[in-house]
């Protein structure tokens, strides 16, 4: 009877979880809907307005060469530096996708001097655990949706970096989440790497260093808006698909404590018939 009392307890206990999971799979469900749609279509938009923000950065870095020594190292208003953001998250049940863009990150650090920026609780306790010894700045930001009184702060930071690489997971299907960077502030280095191809010619009205300071002060912060977005949607999707697969767990741990029970109980019957077949024949 112990046997079965607990057989029943721990059925009870595995419904219980099986609802709570079902519950947040289908909040993430909803918080994914929501944002997807306007994501998916703002994508290659945003894509076209990084590559035109690149090449405006690059002419306005050829501009500025053919000034004074003095002005020839200053691309833009900024300060001349590369800022490496990592995107994480708070909380644990996001799948691989979390983990696989830290490892992204973690590898392209190694190799390139820049300031390093982490964003969300995870993030900095793989970094923590790491033998990278950089020194990080970290920002906590909300899994629930768009924080956006964080967000202004963490733009208010990388907005004085000439590089801005963003890490973050991106939406590809709803089980395919990828992890991926963009370069938020044009993908200026690339082009540099590719001079021999570069043979465009642009007219700027008013001039260059009006257009190359609208793009800085609100292109780039759309672009660094956009791959918060981008993350938050990968890991609305990731932690659906993880709960999902969770749920089916479950529902399989039920299905064999519900045959436990059923033995433990005919066992229990055929235990008691045993007793009276035995106890009538003792008092034939």
């Amino acid at each position: 009877m112990k046997r079965i009392k607990y057989l029943k307890m721990e059925k009870a206990s595995l419904f219980d979880f099986l609802t709570m999971i079902e519950a947040y799979e289908e909040i993430s469900a909803i918080r994914m809907r929501k944002v997807k749609k306007s994501i998916l279509k703002r994508r290659e938009f945003m894509q076209g307005l990084n590559e035109a923000f690149a090449y405006i950065a690059y002419a306005y870095k050829i501009y500025r060469e053919s000034l004074k020594d003095k002005a020839k190292n200053n691309i833009l208003n900024t300060n001349g530096k590369t800022v490496s953001v990592l995107l994480s998250s708070n909380t644990g049940l996001y799948g691989d996708v979390v983990r696989n863009t830290y490892d992204l990150f973690e590898n392209d650090i190694k190799g390139i001097e820049t300031d390093v920026v982490i964003v969300g609780r995870m993030g900095k306790k793989f970094y923590d655990e790491s033998d990278i010894k950089k020194p990080y700045e970290f920002f906590n930001m909300s899994d629930n949706g768009i924080d956006e009184p964080s967000i202004k702060k963490l733009l208010d930071f990388v907005v004085e970096y000439t590089n801005v690489i963003v890490y973050h997971g991106i939406f590809k299907s709803i089980l395919s989440q990828e992890s991926f960077k963009t370069m938020v502030t044009g993908e200026l280095m690339k082009i540099e790497k590719s001079l021999d191809t570069y043979d465009t010619r642009f007219l700027f009205e008013p001039s260059v260093e009006k257009v190359a300071e609208h793009f800085e002060k609100q292109i780039s912060s759309l672009i660094f808006e956009q791959t918060i977005f981008e993350s938050s949607l990968s890991k609305f999707a990731s932690r659906m698909v993880s709960l999902d697969k969770s749920a089916d767990n479950v529902g399989f741990s039920i299905k064999r404590v519900s045959f436990n029970l059923s033995k433990a109980k005919h066992k229990d019957i055929n235990s008691g018939l045993q007793s009276n077949i035995f106890g009538g024949i003792l008092w034939r």
